[in-house]
Protein backbone atom coordinates (compact mmCIF):
# COMPACT_ATOMS: atom_id res chain seq x y z
CA UNK A 1 0.00 0.00 0.00
CA UNK A 2 2.79 2.39 0.93
CA UNK A 3 4.64 1.66 -2.33
CA UNK A 4 1.50 2.30 -4.40
CA UNK A 5 0.92 5.57 -2.56
CA UNK A 6 4.51 6.62 -3.23
CA UNK A 7 4.16 5.79 -6.92
CA UNK A 8 0.92 7.77 -7.09
CA UNK A 9 2.62 10.80 -5.53
CA UNK A 10 5.57 10.58 -7.91
CA UNK A 11 3.19 10.42 -10.87
CA UNK A 12 1.31 13.42 -9.51
CA UNK A 13 4.54 15.41 -9.11
CA UNK A 14 5.67 14.50 -12.63
CA UNK A 15 2.38 15.73 -14.04
CA UNK A 16 2.55 19.00 -12.10
CA UNK A 17 6.14 19.69 -13.17
CA UNK A 18 5.29 19.08 -16.82
CA UNK A 19 2.31 21.44 -16.59
CA UNK A 20 4.36 24.12 -14.84
CA UNK A 21 7.44 23.88 -17.07
CA UNK A 22 6.42 26.46 -19.74
CA UNK A 23 5.75 29.01 -17.01
CA UNK A 24 9.08 28.25 -15.36
CA UNK A 25 10.86 28.89 -18.66
CA UNK A 26 9.12 32.29 -18.82
CA UNK A 27 10.26 33.04 -15.26
CA UNK A 28 13.82 32.06 -15.99
CA UNK A 29 13.96 34.23 -19.11
CA UNK A 30 12.51 37.18 -17.23
CA UNK A 31 15.24 36.86 -14.60
CA UNK A 32 17.86 36.37 -17.31
CA UNK A 33 16.93 39.58 -19.14
CA UNK A 34 17.14 41.74 -16.01
CA UNK A 35 20.17 40.57 -14.00
CA UNK A 36 21.50 42.41 -10.96
CA UNK A 37 24.86 42.34 -9.18
CA UNK A 38 25.50 41.14 -5.64
CA UNK A 39 23.66 43.09 -2.94
CA UNK A 40 21.85 45.09 -5.64
CA UNK A 41 19.22 42.47 -6.43
CA UNK A 42 16.33 44.84 -5.65
CA UNK A 43 14.12 44.14 -8.66
CA UNK A 44 15.03 40.44 -8.58
CA UNK A 45 13.90 40.22 -4.96
CA UNK A 46 10.66 42.03 -5.76
CA UNK A 47 10.00 39.74 -8.73
CA UNK A 48 10.56 36.62 -6.62
CA UNK A 49 8.23 37.96 -3.92
CA UNK A 50 5.58 38.70 -6.54
CA UNK A 51 5.74 35.10 -7.76
CA UNK A 52 5.61 33.78 -4.21
CA UNK A 53 2.47 35.83 -3.63
CA UNK A 54 0.95 34.66 -6.90
CA UNK A 55 1.31 31.03 -5.89
CA UNK A 56 0.29 31.71 -2.28
CA UNK A 57 3.63 30.67 -0.81
CA UNK A 58 4.18 32.24 2.61
CA UNK A 59 7.06 34.71 2.77
CA UNK A 60 9.34 34.96 5.78
CA UNK A 61 9.91 38.60 6.82
CA UNK A 62 13.58 39.56 6.65
CA UNK A 63 15.48 42.70 7.61
CA UNK A 64 17.63 42.55 4.46
CA UNK A 65 17.70 44.93 1.52
CA UNK A 66 17.94 42.08 -0.98
CA UNK A 67 17.20 38.39 -0.87
CA UNK A 68 14.05 36.74 0.38
CA UNK A 69 12.77 33.51 1.91
CA UNK A 70 9.58 31.49 2.07
CA UNK A 71 8.12 28.60 4.00
CA UNK A 72 5.69 25.84 3.10
CA UNK A 73 3.87 24.44 6.11
CA UNK A 74 3.05 20.74 5.97
CA UNK A 75 -0.19 19.27 7.24
CA UNK A 76 1.51 17.25 9.99
CA UNK A 77 4.16 18.20 12.51
CA UNK A 78 7.64 17.26 11.45
CA UNK A 79 11.14 18.50 10.63
CA UNK A 80 12.05 21.44 8.41
CA UNK A 81 14.16 20.95 5.28
CA UNK A 82 15.68 23.93 3.46
CA UNK A 83 16.34 24.59 -0.22
CA UNK A 84 18.85 27.29 -1.10
CA UNK A 85 19.15 29.21 -4.39
CA UNK A 86 21.44 32.12 -5.28
CA UNK A 87 19.98 35.11 -7.14
CA UNK A 88 22.83 37.45 -8.14
CA UNK A 89 24.51 37.98 -11.52
CA UNK A 90 27.98 38.90 -12.77
CA UNK A 91 29.66 41.99 -14.28
CA UNK A 92 30.03 40.29 -17.68
CA UNK A 93 28.75 41.45 -21.08
CA UNK A 94 26.67 38.60 -22.48
CA UNK A 95 27.54 37.36 -25.96
CA UNK A 96 24.99 34.54 -26.19
CA UNK A 97 22.75 34.92 -29.24
CA UNK A 98 19.34 34.33 -27.65
CA UNK A 99 16.12 36.39 -27.75
CA UNK A 100 16.12 36.71 -23.95
CA UNK A 101 19.66 38.08 -23.81
CA UNK A 102 20.51 40.41 -20.93
CA UNK A 103 19.08 43.89 -21.37
CA UNK A 104 21.47 45.34 -18.79
CA UNK A 105 24.77 46.27 -20.43
CA UNK A 106 27.76 44.65 -18.79
CA UNK A 107 25.71 42.51 -16.38
CA UNK A 108 24.50 38.97 -17.03
CA UNK A 109 23.60 35.62 -15.51
CA UNK A 110 26.73 33.93 -16.82
CA UNK A 111 26.76 31.47 -13.93
CA UNK A 112 23.14 30.35 -14.16
CA UNK A 113 21.77 31.74 -10.92
CA UNK A 114 18.60 32.63 -12.81
CA UNK A 115 18.16 28.90 -13.41
CA UNK A 116 18.83 28.04 -9.75
CA UNK A 117 16.25 30.62 -8.65
CA UNK A 118 13.69 29.27 -11.09
CA UNK A 119 14.24 25.70 -9.90
CA UNK A 120 13.73 26.74 -6.27
CA UNK A 121 10.56 28.61 -7.24
CA UNK A 122 9.29 25.62 -9.19
CA UNK A 123 10.00 23.26 -6.30
CA UNK A 124 8.24 25.68 -3.95
CA UNK A 125 5.17 25.86 -6.18
CA UNK A 126 4.88 22.06 -6.41
CA UNK A 127 5.50 21.55 -2.69
CA UNK A 128 2.89 24.18 -1.85
CA UNK A 129 0.34 22.36 -4.01
CA UNK A 130 0.99 19.07 -2.18
CA UNK A 131 1.53 20.65 1.25
CA UNK A 132 -1.30 18.58 2.73
CA UNK A 133 0.89 15.51 2.10
CA UNK A 134 4.11 16.90 3.64
CA UNK A 135 5.24 15.39 6.97
CA UNK A 136 6.98 18.64 7.92
CA UNK A 137 7.93 22.03 6.56
CA UNK A 138 10.04 23.34 3.69
CA UNK A 139 12.00 26.57 3.85
CA UNK A 140 13.32 28.18 0.65
CA UNK A 141 16.22 30.63 0.80
CA UNK A 142 16.69 33.01 -2.15
CA UNK A 143 20.16 34.21 -1.26
CA UNK A 144 21.83 37.41 -2.47
CA UNK A 145 25.54 37.98 -3.01
CA UNK A 146 26.92 34.52 -3.69
CA UNK A 147 29.37 35.98 -6.20
CA UNK A 148 30.80 38.45 -3.68
CA UNK A 149 30.84 38.01 0.09
CA UNK A 150 28.40 37.81 2.95
CA UNK A 151 25.32 36.44 1.20
CA UNK A 152 25.02 33.12 3.00
CA UNK A 153 26.06 34.62 6.32
CA UNK A 154 23.39 37.32 6.02
CA UNK A 155 20.70 34.65 5.59
CA UNK A 156 22.01 32.63 8.53
CA UNK A 157 22.02 35.75 10.73
CA UNK A 158 18.33 36.16 9.91
CA UNK A 159 17.70 32.88 11.70
CA UNK A 160 16.72 31.02 8.55
CA UNK A 161 18.45 27.83 9.69
CA UNK A 162 16.61 27.73 13.00
CA UNK A 163 14.91 24.33 13.37
CA UNK A 164 16.24 23.23 9.96
CA UNK A 165 17.43 19.61 10.02
CA UNK A 166 19.07 19.58 6.59
CA UNK A 167 19.67 21.81 3.57
CA UNK A 168 20.12 21.10 -0.13
CA UNK A 169 21.25 23.14 -3.10
CA UNK A 170 22.44 22.66 -6.65
CA UNK A 171 24.56 24.23 -9.35
CA UNK A 172 24.27 23.79 -13.09
CA UNK A 173 27.32 22.25 -14.77
CA UNK A 174 27.75 22.81 -18.55
CA UNK A 175 30.43 20.11 -18.70
CA UNK A 176 27.83 17.59 -17.51
CA UNK A 177 25.21 16.78 -20.19
CA UNK A 178 21.63 17.69 -19.42
CA UNK A 179 19.84 14.65 -18.02
CA UNK A 180 22.67 13.74 -15.67
CA UNK A 181 22.99 14.56 -11.96
CA UNK A 182 26.24 14.45 -9.99
CA UNK A 183 26.13 13.60 -6.29
CA UNK A 184 29.08 13.03 -3.96
CA UNK A 185 29.54 12.77 -0.22
CA UNK A 186 32.45 14.59 1.38
CA UNK A 187 34.62 17.17 -0.39
CA UNK A 188 33.05 18.86 -3.42
CA UNK A 189 34.33 22.46 -3.55
CA UNK A 190 37.39 24.11 -2.06
CA UNK A 191 37.79 26.57 0.75
CA UNK A 192 38.72 30.04 -0.49
CA UNK A 193 41.36 32.26 1.10
CA UNK A 194 42.84 35.40 -0.45
CA UNK A 195 46.07 37.17 0.39
CA UNK A 196 48.01 40.36 -0.26
CA UNK A 197 51.78 40.42 0.32
CA UNK A 198 53.38 43.88 0.55
CA UNK A 199 57.16 43.72 0.25
CA UNK A 200 59.13 46.81 1.27
CA UNK A 201 62.63 47.29 -0.05
CA UNK A 202 64.81 50.29 -0.84
CA UNK A 203 64.38 52.00 -4.18
CA UNK A 204 67.03 53.56 -6.35
CA UNK A 205 68.58 53.87 -9.79
CA UNK A 206 68.34 50.76 -11.96
CA UNK A 207 72.03 51.20 -12.87
CA UNK A 208 73.05 51.04 -9.21
CA UNK A 209 71.25 47.99 -7.84
CA UNK A 210 73.93 47.47 -5.16
CA UNK A 211 72.58 50.55 -3.38
CA UNK A 212 69.03 49.21 -3.28
CA UNK A 213 67.02 46.40 -1.80
CA UNK A 214 65.10 45.28 -4.84
CA UNK A 215 61.48 44.25 -3.97
CA UNK A 216 61.03 42.79 -7.46
CA UNK A 217 63.85 40.30 -6.92
CA UNK A 218 62.47 39.51 -3.46
CA UNK A 219 58.96 39.14 -4.82
CA UNK A 220 60.19 36.80 -7.54
CA UNK A 221 61.83 34.62 -4.91
CA UNK A 222 58.61 34.60 -2.91
CA UNK A 223 56.63 33.47 -5.96
CA UNK A 224 59.07 30.62 -6.59
CA UNK A 225 59.01 29.50 -2.97
CA UNK A 226 55.21 29.58 -2.76
CA UNK A 227 54.98 27.21 -5.72
CA UNK A 228 56.73 24.52 -3.65
CA UNK A 229 54.30 24.61 -0.71
CA UNK A 230 51.71 22.24 -2.15
CA UNK A 231 54.15 19.78 -3.70
CA UNK A 232 56.50 19.66 -0.71
CA UNK A 233 54.25 20.00 2.35
CA UNK A 234 50.82 18.64 1.35
CA UNK A 235 50.15 14.95 0.73
CA UNK A 236 49.42 14.00 -2.86
CA UNK A 237 46.19 12.47 -1.51
CA UNK A 238 44.93 15.94 -0.59
CA UNK A 239 43.91 18.88 -2.80
CA UNK A 240 45.38 22.37 -2.56
CA UNK A 241 46.23 25.28 -4.86
CA UNK A 242 48.35 28.39 -4.24
CA UNK A 243 48.18 30.94 -7.05
CA UNK A 244 49.68 34.42 -7.47
CA UNK A 245 47.30 36.38 -9.67
CA UNK A 246 48.85 39.84 -9.44
CA UNK A 247 52.44 41.14 -9.11
CA UNK A 248 52.69 44.92 -9.13
CA UNK A 249 55.92 46.89 -8.73
CA UNK A 250 57.42 49.97 -10.28
CA UNK A 251 56.28 52.11 -13.20
CA UNK A 252 59.31 52.71 -15.39
CA UNK A 253 62.36 50.93 -16.79
CA UNK A 254 65.24 52.67 -15.02
CA UNK A 255 64.05 52.86 -11.42
CA UNK A 256 64.07 50.10 -8.83
CA UNK A 257 60.90 50.65 -6.79
CA UNK A 258 60.73 50.53 -3.03
CA UNK A 259 57.66 48.31 -2.88
CA UNK A 260 56.09 45.28 -4.55
CA UNK A 261 52.57 43.98 -4.01
CA UNK A 262 51.60 40.38 -4.69
CA UNK A 263 48.00 39.16 -4.59
CA UNK A 264 46.66 35.66 -4.88
CA UNK A 265 44.41 32.91 -3.62
CA UNK A 266 44.69 29.65 -1.72
CA UNK A 267 42.23 26.77 -2.22
CA UNK A 268 42.15 23.65 -0.03
CA UNK A 269 40.00 20.56 0.42
CA UNK A 270 39.68 20.51 4.21
CA UNK A 271 40.41 22.48 7.37
CA UNK A 272 43.55 20.54 8.30
CA UNK A 273 45.16 21.28 4.93
CA UNK A 274 43.88 24.85 5.10
CA UNK A 275 45.60 25.47 8.43
CA UNK A 276 48.83 23.79 7.34
CA UNK A 277 48.98 25.85 4.15
CA UNK A 278 48.51 29.04 6.17
CA UNK A 279 51.25 28.17 8.65
CA UNK A 280 53.77 27.22 5.96
CA UNK A 281 52.74 30.17 3.77
CA UNK A 282 53.38 32.80 6.44
CA UNK A 283 56.71 31.28 7.49
CA UNK A 284 57.89 30.90 3.89
CA UNK A 285 57.04 34.46 2.91
CA UNK A 286 58.41 36.01 6.11
CA UNK A 287 61.69 34.08 6.01
CA UNK A 288 62.28 34.58 2.26
CA UNK A 289 61.77 38.33 2.46
CA UNK A 290 63.93 38.68 5.59
CA UNK A 291 66.75 36.63 4.05
CA UNK A 292 66.90 39.07 1.13
CA UNK A 293 66.89 42.17 3.31
CA UNK A 294 63.31 43.33 2.90
CA UNK A 295 60.31 43.85 5.14
CA UNK A 296 56.88 42.32 4.62
CA UNK A 297 53.24 42.70 5.56
CA UNK A 298 50.87 39.81 4.95
CA UNK A 299 47.11 40.29 4.75
CA UNK A 300 45.64 36.76 4.70
CA UNK A 301 41.85 36.51 4.54
CA UNK A 302 39.97 33.30 5.37
CA UNK A 303 36.86 33.68 3.21
CA UNK A 304 34.92 30.47 2.57
CA UNK A 305 35.10 26.98 4.09
CA UNK A 306 35.10 23.97 1.80
CA UNK A 307 31.80 22.55 0.56
CA UNK A 308 31.67 19.19 2.31
CA UNK A 309 28.56 17.09 1.75
CA UNK A 310 27.05 15.18 4.65
CA UNK A 311 27.12 11.45 3.86
CA UNK A 312 23.55 10.73 5.03
CA UNK A 313 22.00 13.68 3.19
CA UNK A 314 24.04 12.90 0.06
CA UNK A 315 22.80 9.30 0.05
CA UNK A 316 19.17 10.46 0.27
CA UNK A 317 19.72 12.99 -2.53
CA UNK A 318 21.37 10.26 -4.60
CA UNK A 319 18.27 8.10 -4.13
CA UNK A 320 16.13 11.03 -5.29
CA UNK A 321 18.39 11.56 -8.31
CA UNK A 322 18.06 7.92 -9.33
CA UNK A 323 14.28 8.22 -9.13
CA UNK A 324 14.44 11.27 -11.42
CA UNK A 325 17.06 10.39 -14.07
CA UNK A 326 17.86 6.73 -13.41
CA UNK A 327 20.96 5.03 -12.00
CA UNK A 328 22.96 5.31 -15.25
CA UNK A 329 22.53 9.08 -15.30
CA UNK A 330 23.28 9.56 -11.61
CA UNK A 331 27.05 9.96 -11.45
CA UNK A 332 29.68 10.75 -8.86
CA UNK A 333 30.12 14.52 -8.82
CA UNK A 334 33.53 15.75 -9.94
CA UNK A 335 35.10 17.96 -7.23
CA UNK A 336 36.40 21.41 -8.12
CA UNK A 337 38.79 23.88 -6.51
CA UNK A 338 36.24 26.62 -7.07
CA UNK A 339 34.46 27.91 -3.95
CA UNK A 340 30.83 28.36 -2.89
CA UNK A 341 29.31 29.97 0.19
CA UNK A 342 26.81 27.12 0.50
CA UNK A 343 29.57 25.82 2.77
CA UNK A 344 28.49 28.27 5.50
CA UNK A 345 25.12 26.55 5.73
CA UNK A 346 26.86 23.19 6.00
CA UNK A 347 28.81 24.45 8.99
CA UNK A 348 25.45 24.84 10.77
CA UNK A 349 23.33 21.91 9.53
CA UNK A 350 23.91 18.74 7.48
CA UNK A 351 23.71 19.57 3.79
CA UNK A 352 24.32 18.39 0.26
CA UNK A 353 25.27 20.41 -2.82
CA UNK A 354 24.59 18.77 -6.19
CA UNK A 355 25.78 19.10 -9.78
CA UNK A 356 22.91 19.46 -12.26
CA UNK A 357 23.85 18.61 -15.84
CA UNK A 358 23.06 21.59 -18.09
CA UNK A 359 25.24 21.17 -21.17
CA UNK A 360 24.13 20.20 -24.67
CA UNK A 361 26.75 20.21 -27.44
CA UNK A 362 24.13 19.75 -30.15
CA UNK A 363 22.57 23.06 -29.09
CA UNK A 364 25.98 24.73 -28.70
CA UNK A 365 25.55 24.87 -24.92
CA UNK A 366 29.08 24.04 -23.84
CA UNK A 367 30.65 27.22 -22.47
CA UNK A 368 31.64 27.09 -18.82
CA UNK A 369 30.71 29.32 -15.88
CA UNK A 370 31.52 33.04 -16.28
CA UNK A 371 32.11 32.78 -20.03
CA UNK A 372 30.37 35.53 -22.09
CA UNK A 373 28.59 32.83 -24.13
CA UNK A 374 27.58 30.70 -21.15
CA UNK A 375 24.11 29.20 -21.44
CA UNK A 376 21.99 26.48 -19.83
CA UNK A 377 19.78 23.89 -21.54
CA UNK A 378 16.39 24.79 -20.08
CA UNK A 379 15.44 21.11 -19.84
CA UNK A 380 17.69 21.18 -16.76
CA UNK A 381 15.05 23.30 -15.01
CA UNK A 382 12.50 20.51 -15.19
CA UNK A 383 15.03 17.97 -13.91
CA UNK A 384 16.17 20.31 -11.14
CA UNK A 385 12.62 20.84 -9.90
CA UNK A 386 12.00 17.09 -9.90
CA UNK A 387 15.23 16.55 -7.96
CA UNK A 388 14.53 19.20 -5.32
CA UNK A 389 10.96 18.01 -4.71
CA UNK A 390 11.91 14.34 -4.47
CA UNK A 391 14.89 15.13 -2.22
CA UNK A 392 12.72 17.17 0.13
CA UNK A 393 10.11 14.43 0.39
CA UNK A 394 12.73 11.79 1.19
CA UNK A 395 14.50 14.03 3.70
CA UNK A 396 11.25 14.81 5.49
CA UNK A 397 10.41 11.11 5.71
CA UNK A 398 13.85 10.14 7.00
CA UNK A 399 14.13 10.31 10.79
CA UNK A 400 17.83 9.47 11.09
CA UNK A 401 19.15 12.91 10.12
Amino acid sequence: MKQASSLDLTSKINEKVDQLFPRLVEMRRQLHMYPELSNREFNTTKQINDWLNEFKIQQIPLSLQTGTAAEIIGKTLGPTVAIRADIDALPIFEEADVPFRSKIDGISHMCGHDVHTTIALGAGIILQEISDLLPGNVRILFQPAEESEGGAESMIHQGLLNEVKSIIGLHNVPELPVGKIGVKEGFLMASVDDFTITIKGKGGHAALPEKTIDPIVIGSAVVSQLQTIVSRTISAKESAVVTIGSFQAGSTNNVIPDKAILKGTVRTSNEDVRKKIYDVFTKTVTNTVAALGGEVEIDYQFLLPAVYNDASVAEIVRTAAVSVVGSKNTVIAEPTMGGEDFSFYQKEVPGCYVWLGSGNEEKGIQYSWHHPKFMVDEEAIKIGVHLMVQSVLLLLENSSI
